[in-house]
């Protein structure tokens, strides 16, 4: 019964391989909200690393569909390809993940930038693209300007976190996805770990857009939520 229910939840994700896109997914993420107290084995970073990193860039068709390996097993990674990348790369693209980054960005590009090649035709591309997009959408900033502070315990709004993304990037609606621990006093914590700015589907200009609104999604957003600082993570027990 749980592998039909997941086929089917995974089937209603994924589109086919020659399906259309109609964006991007430009996705960050904060390492100590991400890791700490979580499930999964994280490693730990470098210490000049405590700023939102990228995640991926993701074509996607709405907010719940998106094509997905579309090279199949033909997809072939190699970090030959761009050899001038590659320092910017461990910097703002690690993954807190056991593995690797070259692991994660093979990852990453077998299954989401194997998709996109009309646009972004070929690796270097691709993770060019991201890279340029991460240097123009700020996020680190974007959250300074507007008071959003790494915290253990100051509380934002989403209505913090909006207006911040308007202010900073100019779009309405960004996404966002949220877990939660409990703390020390038995309290819930709502954590950010990771935000989407949408990007148009445009072969002369990748710029912000609003994204489409999910019918579900992770975070409560009548609650606050909480940017953890990345001393949290000096506890944690991590993999080498």
């Amino acid at each position: 019964m749980f592998s039909l229910c997941f086929a089917l939840l995974l089937a209603q994700s994924l589109v086919s391989a020659d399906d259309k896109y109609n964006y991007f997914d430009f996705v960050r993420q904060w390492s100590p909200n991400s890791c700490y107290k979580s499930n999964h084995p994280c490693k730990a970073l470098p210490a000049e690393i405590n700023y939102w990193t990228i995640h991926g860039l993701w074509p996607s068709k709405d907010a719940t569909h998106y094509p997905a390996d579309c090279a199949g097993s033909s997809c072939h990674f190699n970090t030959t390809t761009i050899p001038d990348l590659l320092d910017e790369m461990h910097l703002r693209w690690p993954t807190d993940y056991s593995g690797g980054d070259t692991k994660f960005w093979s990852h990453e590009y077998c299954k989401h930038g194997t998709c996109c090649t009309d646009i972004l035709p070929d690796i270097h591309h691709y993770f060019s693209a991201a890279l340029k997009l991460n240097r123009q959408l700020d996020v680190d900033k974007a959250l300074q300007s507007a008071g959003i502070l790494p915290s253990l315990d100051k509380p934002y709004t989403f209505e913090q976190l909006n207006s911040a993304m308007k202010e900073s990037f100019g779009v309405n609606q960004a996404t966002y996805w949220c877990r939660y621990i409990k703390a020390s006093n038995g309290e819930s914590k709502q954590l950010v770990f990771q935000i989407s700015v949408c990007i148009t589907k445009d072969p002369n200009s990748l710029q912000p857009r609003d994204c489409p609104v999910a019918k579900g999604h992770s975070c409560d957003y009548h609650h606050s939520f909480y940017l953890l600082p990345f001393s949290v993570l000096e506890n944690e027990i991590f993999e080498s």
